[in-house]
Order: structure tokens, then C-alpha cells, then sequence
């Protein structure tokens, strides 16, 4: 729990009186439903001024069209029934000036279903949660993602390419878990290419074996160097470029590692091409989702086959 100018988002059993509604977050129950739902896909009960769906409904960075971080829908307390509650993420909204003297977030896991994060959102008042929210919503943002993320490594836990990861290993010594679908494959110098091939959207993922970026201008200049030779268009004059204007970056810790994240848009010189991009610098492997879908969203195709990039090790 942190106090001040950042969020507090509190993990507790709690009981959260939200418009009538009862929810108990104790999570120590027997077994449970299977949750629903669409990926990042969320619901937001008791939100009268759409404060949270606004909030949960920003812009994702670094998408070449507007997509938002999550579909929300709305409902109210009355219309929060059974079915509802198998919601695989859930954000209650309870606004009670008798019961709480400041806004804050409580966190539940598998509540009624499972897998599934139920958040109770807290506040004296309207005006409160107004002003709290730009402060709390980044917090609230990340935690949804990570629970998404998890239930999607979960997924790809049940469909693996066993013999591409075989590959993998044999050719740069890396062990991560591939799709299952992602049967197309280029190796090239420390480097390999794997893809779907889908022809309405194509994901893929790449892995090579370069020095340690120390920044983003030295990420763009790797990058550039390693897709110009192996990731090349119809002629030899037509090759993978990374739009440097739109890389951002920063640093976390994966399965013990150092990991340096840089999010951004790719480009083909020469040809119409180009779309979103993700990348994992661990050390001297970088391991990279990237999409191909014109005219297509492509926030769920990114971040499918992203969740992949966190199995490496």
C-alpha cells in the first residue's frame, strides 16, 4: 500500500456494500465456475457518471489506429445478477460518504468464478473519485492487464508448438513458449522468425541475439540492423524499419530478470506495410510480438501473442 500522490490499491478479504449489493472478497471458498468473457473485456457495475469506464477505456499506446485498453460495459447494482458475476474482471463502484472518508481500491481474486479479479472501488463521493481517479487509474490499468496476461499464459500453456520451441532452443539456446499455430519459420544469424501466416492477421515473433540495448535510440539502431537482413518484402530493396518517433520504453523484472520493454510501430521500406510492435530485451536476447493486419483492430492480436514474450527465459 502506498500513500500520497500514488495509488492505493489494497489486496484484502473485505465486504463491500456497493449499492445494495454485497460482495464478499473472501476468496477461500470451494470450487468455482469457469469466468467469462471477452479478452480485456471488463465490467463495471454501479458506475452512475462513468467516471471508471472512462478511465479504463484511454487509448492503448502505441497502436497505428485508436483502440481503447479495455471494452467496458456497464451495469447497475439492480442488473448485477448471476450470470454477471462469472465476469472474468469485474470493477465495482461504491460511492458511500458514511463509509469511507477517502477514495481507494480493494482488490479480490475468484470471488464467484475463476479465473477472475473483482476490484471495489471506494469513495466518499462523486467529486472525490473525480479527482482521485487520474491518480488511482494507472494502478487499477496495470492490474487488469497483468491478470489478462496471466489467464492468456494460461491459455498458451494448453497450446504450445512443441517443436518450434525444440528449434528455438537448438538455434539460440532459448527457452519460450511458442503458439501453437505459429508453424512458418526463417532462421537466419542469431536470429529466428516465427509466424501464423494468417492472411487477415498475421502474428509473429521474432528472436535474436545482439548486445544489450542501453536505450531506445540504441534499441531503434539494433532492431534496424538485425530486420534489414532478415526481414525483407517482395525484393531485396523492400525490408522491416521501426518508426523511431514512436518507440517508448521501460524497465520491470520477469521470471528474475532485468527485462527492458519497448513498445512501438514497425514499417516496410517500399511498400505499404507496417503495424504494431512489442519487444523483451533480456540481456542479449530480445524476444518481439509483432502484428500484420490492415484494416483490422489490433490491440487482442498483439497482446495474444505478447503474453508469449513473458515465458522467456
Amino acid at each position: 500500500m502506498t500513500r500520497g500522490n500514488t495509488a492505493m490499491i489494497v489486496v484484502a478479504l473485505c465486504v463491500v456494500a456497493a449499492g445494495g449489493i454485497s460482495v464478499s472478497c473472501d476468496n477461500s471458498r470451494g470450487r468455482l465456475p469457469k469466468s467469462g468473457g471477452a479478452p480485456y473485456e471488463v465490467l463495471v457495475v454501479g458506475d452512475k457518471d462513468n467516471l471508471v469506464k472512462k478511465a479504463l477505456s484511454t487509448d492503448m499506446e502505441c497502436l497505428p489506429q485508436r483502440e481503447p485498453e479495455f471494452d467496458v460495459s456497464t451495469v447497475s447494482a439492480e442488473e448485477w445478477g448471476a450470470t454477471l458475476k462469472l465476469a472474468r474482471n469485474i470493477v465495482i463502484v461504491d460511492i458511500n460518504p458514511k463509509s469511507y472518508d477517502k477514495t481507494k481500491i480493494k482488490l479480490a481474486h475468484n470471488v464467484y468464478a475463476q479465473p477472475q479479479i473483482v476490484a471495489c472501488v471506494q469513495s466518499p463521493s462523486v467529486d472525490s473519485l473525480r479527482r482521485h481517479l487520474p491518480t488511482y487509474a494507472p494502478t487499477l490499468i496495470k492490474t487488469l492487464e497483468k491478470a489478462e496476461t496471466k489467464a492468456t499464459i494460461a491459455r498458451l500453456s494448453k497450446h504450445r508448438n512443441a517443436q518450434a520451441e525444440k528449434k528455438l532452443k537448438e538455434w539460440l539456446g532459448v527457452d519460450m513458449w511458442i503458439p501453437q499455430d505459429m508453424v512458418s519459420s526463417k532462421r537466419g544469424k542469431n536470429f529466428v522468425w516465427l509466424s501464423n501466416n494468417s492472411p487477415t492477421g498475421m502474428q509473429n515473433i521474432m528472436i535474436y541475439k545482439h548486445d544489450a540495448p542501453r536505450g531506445i535510440k540504441d534499441f531503434v539502431a539494433i532492431r534496424d540492423s538485425v530486420a534489414h537482413v532478415n526481414i525483407k518484402g517482395e525484393t531485396d530493396n523492400m525490408f522491416m524499419a521501426t518508426v523511431a518517433a514512436t518507440v517508448a520504453a521501460y524497465k520491470t523484472k520477469q521470471n528474475g530478470h532485468d527485462v527492458i520493454v519497448f513498445r512501438g510501430l514497425w514499417e516496410m521500406k517500399g511498400d505499404d506495410m507496417g503495424g504494431p510492435f512489442v519487444s523483451h530485451s533480456v540481456g542479449n536476447v530480445t524476444a518481439e510480438a509483432f502484428v500484420f493486419a490492415p484494416g483490422k483492430k489490433k490491440r487482442n492480436l498483439l497482446r495474444q501473442i505478447e503474453a508469449a514474450l513473458y515465458t522467456l527465459k
